[in-house]
């Protein structure tokens, strides 16, 4: 249906398209989807040779589009901008015919077209036929334009971030209808977005692109379960999916930062590292950082003034979890045992961190909803 050959375009000494290659079959809805400036619209532009390539080939349904006349081409090609682009002196009616008429079309033709559009969108041919763009929403207008894109049955349209100026319960609408329209109508499409949850949404299949260049070409499914670079993954981000429950390890859920203390340490140092952390334990170690156990502020409160350092305060009672544990068998742990957090300690048993209830729900709510 539309081909991609090797396609390049510099500007200056900018590489703007660099030897993009791609197919999109008849009938599905393309997005392409990158970052600012990688040189998406700059490909939809290509197909209605509004922009030249310098070398490669684009070819519609089999023929090349350098050997069809500019304007031509445009009269069988629908496009819709951001901007909407409808005449402010021409009616809804005339706005959805403008191409059919160029084409000549008969004037009961374009009426019949014009009715059934209506109908497909559920704007009443009677109420908004004759209405003027100026006496209609931002919604409503754009939706003119994407029916006046559709009017001359083109085989392919052309779609530049058309609701990204749309308040999001508009965009939403619009998203679906022309979701509608097009598997209706049998429609392909190609559709810039930088909205990933768009992209996901519309997409037969998606293109992401990155400094000129085709990064992957998937389909919404794939994309999601085999991001292609890091980049892709972050554009992704909360869509992909959460991971397998079973598989989660307590160091997902840990928190990190603990204060420690060596079991030599003296107990005024001691207790003045828990007034300015402001806990009431803290972790000890050894000299090689292992850990040890815990001292509170109680058990010196206690016997600490018959001692000079923390050593013999030191209780061993705390359960210990290691980093690569389950975290659902951790969980249990902890609500079993009673303790307020479980120690959790690395393969050399140094001290990785410390799992809280808290610090359990939080991460749970971060897994489940970023």
């Amino acid at each position: 249906m539309l081909r991609f050959d090797r396609v390049s375009l510099t500007y200056g000494n900018q590489k703007i398209l660099n030897d993009i290659s791609f197919e999109i079959q008849e009938g599905q809805f393309a997005v392409f989807i990158g970052p600012s400036g990688c040189g998406k619209t700059t490909t939809l532009k290509m197909i209605n040779r509004l922009i030249q390539p310098d070398s490669g080939h684009i070819y519609l349904n089999g023929q090349d589009i350098a050997s069809i006349d500019r304007y031509e081409l445009r009269r069988h090609t629908g496009y819709v901008i951001q901007q909407i682009g409808l005449f402010p002196n021409m009616t809804v009616a005339q706005n959805i015919c403008v191409v059919p008429k160029l084409l000549k079309w008969p004037k009961d033709q374009c009426d019949q077209t014009v009715r059934a559009l209506l109908d497909m969108v559920e704007m009443p041919y009677d109420q908004y036929a004759h209405k003027y763009p100026s006496e209609m929403s931002g919604g409503q207008q754009q939706r003119i334009g994407i029916l006046r894109a559709l009017a001359a049955s083109p085989p392919v349209v052309l779609m530049d971030e058309p609701f990204s100026a749309l308040d999001p319960m508009t965009r939403r609408s619009l998203q679906l209808e022309v979701k509608n329209l097009q598997q209706k109508l049998n429609k392909t499409i190609v559709f810039v977005t930088h909205d990933m949850e768009e992209a996901l949404d519309l997409a037969d299949i998606i293109v992401f692109m990155d400094r000129g260049q085709i990064v992957q070409t998937a389909p919404p499914e794939e994309m999601l379960e085999s991001p292609a670079t890091d980049q892709i993954r972050e554009f992704l981000g909360k869509h992909q999916s959460a991971p397998d429950p079973a598989g989660l390890t307590v160091d997902q859920f840990m928190r990190t930062g603990i204060i420690t203390v060596k079991q030599d340490r003296g107990i005024n140092e001691c207790v003045s590292r828990m007034q300015h952390h402001n806990v009431d334990t803290l972790l000890v170690v050894d000299g090689a950082r292992r850990y040890q156990g815990t001292v509170s502020i109680a058990d010196i409160r206690l016997t600490g003034h018959v001692v000079k350092t923390i050593g013999p305060l030191v209780r061993c009672v705390t359960p210990t979890v290691h980093t690569g544990d389950n975290a659902k068998e951790c969980f249990e742990q902890l609500i079993s045992s009673g303790f307020p957090y479980l120690v959790v300690l690395n393969g050399d048993e140094t001290v990785a961190g410390i799992v809280t209830k808290t610090s359990m729900a939080s991460a749970m709510a971060e897994q489940l909803w970023g």
